[in-house]
């Protein structure tokens, strides 16, 4: 009934405008994680590394007691910045989320990799001993050069919002150079 009473404008006007709500950017900005501080991602991890992801694939597996797609990727390491070599050059890590056939699961503020990019990684093995990335993006710091063809650090593409951000890894790490992060890095490993 409300339906007939308005006009044919009003009514495109209520539609035209609950779909740009829909569409809108600032919605997709939900989701949100506390910071953490750059000692606790280190001593949350077993490797800190620069490395390329080489290849990747996605399966489905149980994780905890939930069945999700994930997705391995292989990173060749080209270096260590936190003194701690891994045993190999080569590492796979899990990150949740992936497609297989046509399905697609998207976990909002996990690293994503780009293949044949370099990041700075943090390392860790998850409760199932399966290396992941340590908190997630904030573990992911892709690599970029910059005028002067210095390697300097991102935040991961997929960041979540972040709460309590002073004195984050997140905001200790971005802009710094590959020796700048390993300087901060071995500063925090030799604390007393």
């Amino acid at each position: 009934m409300l339906w007939q009473m308005l006009s044919r404008r009003q009514v495109l006007g209520a539609l035209g405008m609950g779909c740009a709500a829909w569409a809108s950017p600032r919605l997709a900005a939900a989701t949100m994680a506390r910071a953490i501080s750059l000692p606790e991602l280190v001593g949350l991890s077993q490797f800190v590394l620069v490395g390329a992801a080489t290849d990747a694939y996605s399966r489905w597996e149980t994780v905890g007691k939930t069945r999700r797609i994930v997705t391995y990727v292989r990173l060749e390491v080209t270096q260590p910045i936190d003194g701690r070599p891994p045993p190999d050059t080569s590492l796979m890590v899990r990150t949740l989320g992936g497609r297989v056939g046509d399905i697609g699961q998207l976990v909002h503020g996990e690293a994503r990799f780009e293949l044949g990019a370099a990041s700075v990684v943090f390392v860790a093995p998850d409760t199932d001993g399966v290396l992941g990335i340590t908190a997630m993006a904030q573990g992911h710091y892709p690599l970029h050069a910059d005028a002067g063809d210095s390697l300097r650090l991102r935040a991961s593409p997929s960041m979540p919002t972040l709460m309590r951000v002073d004195g984050s890894a997140v905001q200790r790490l971005v802009r710094r150079t590959v020796t700048e992060a390993e300087g901060l890095v071995s500063e925090i490993m030799h604390a007393p």
